[in-house]
């Protein structure tokens, strides 16, 4: 029987949102995008992003589409903000990341930061990620991430390859 996965992420400039597409390709995985009901736009979009890092919120997150418990394994992925996950994220993977028998984590990041963000997602999932995966800015482009896109998919992901 085939395994089901479904990768969660959240993007606010869409470097993250690229990124789950290609897993979702490499993977042949659901996506499920997380939205909130106020965008974070502009100076004021990226103030309340830094607030509610440091203050570790949760904010509200618009309801999911897909059931978390109909996949085998949960991927989790956004951005680093302040060197914790987005608050968003914090919010979908404290609600449902303890529900998935597997996970694996990714993060888009401008430099460092990504062990905190998953240290704080392997808190919420209350078990270790079987891969993770971490693109920074110097790697966003396709061609300076697929061989590290790949390994991330073929090890999270054993029977999609």
């Amino acid at each position: 029987m085939a395994r089901r996965t479904l990768i969660a992420y959240y993007s606010m400039t869409g470097n993250t949102r690229k990124i789950a597409d290609e897993l979702r390709t490499a993977m042949g995985a659901d996506c499920e995008e997380i939205h909130e009901p106020r965008a974070r736009r502009g100076v004021g979009g990226v103030l309340r992003a830094m607030v509610d890092t440091l203050a570790r919120r949760e904010p509200p997150i618009e309801p999911v589409q897909r059931d978390p418990l109909d996949y085998d394994l949960l991927v989790l992925g956004g951005p680093v903000w302040a060197g914790r996950i987005a608050a968003p994220m914090r919010t979908y993977a404290h609600r449902y990341g303890a529900l998935a028998p597997e996970v694996a984590f990714f993060c888009t990041e401008g430099g460092r930061g990504a062990e905190g963000a998953f240290a704080e997602l392997e808190e919420f999932c209350r078990h270790a990620p079987k891969a993770t995966l971490v693109l920074d800015a110097e790697h966003m482009e396709a061609s300076a991430h697929r061989d590290s896109l790949q390994r991330f998919a073929a090890t999270a992901h054993p029977a999609a390859h």
